[in-house]
């Protein structure tokens, strides 16, 4: 298995490899159930790219309500929640995702979801930029400062305004 994505260190990588190599079985080899536990190994991957594209999601929505509202009673709330979703990302991140997940994406729906809670209690929801401020090193970063993460929303909210 040298150069194999590693169980420890690549977890999607290594469903993904090992849902391929249970595939090149001939089809009655062992007598496994070969599809369904090749598909079985590649969803658990699939949901580590869901775990961390949710996470980060919940990390942008709090920076964002951060930035909108900073004078709010629960801005303390959301930096606490922003630090917590940003941790649990870095522990369920593996280098394999890299690849998969979609931070546009994540940024779009963070976008709507911090809208639509700024709007229910009544604050108003700034111009936000089309693509994320944030890089996805700078997410998963396990020296992440939220503040600074609130400044770059800030900054580049407010250029896009001009």
């Amino acid at each position: 298995m040298t150069g194999a994505p590693q169980y420890e260190t690549d977890f999607y990588g290594w469903t993904q490899d090992q849902a391929a190599r249970l595939r090149r079985l001939p089809a009655d080899a062992y007598d496994l159930d070969r599809d369904n536990l090749a598909e079985e190994i590649e969803d658990l991957g699939s949901e580590k790219v869901f775990k961390v594209s949710s996470l980060l999601r919940q990390t942008l929505i709090h920076l964002i309500k951060i930035a909108a509202a900073p004078e709010a009673p629960a801005v303390a709330h959301w930096y606490d929640e922003a630090i917590t979703f940003q941790g649990d990302a870095v522990l369920a991140f593996s280098p394999g995702l890299r690849q998969r997940i979609d931070l546009d994406r994540i940024w779009k729906l963070a976008c709507n979801g911090a809208a639509a809670s700024l709007a229910v209690h009544g604050d108003p929801v700034p111009a936000l930029p089309k693509t994320c401020p944030l890089t996805l090193d700078e997410l998963l970063s396990p020296d992440f400062d939220p503040r600074e993460a609130v400044e770059k929303v800030l900054i580049v909210g407010n250029a896009t305004r001009a």
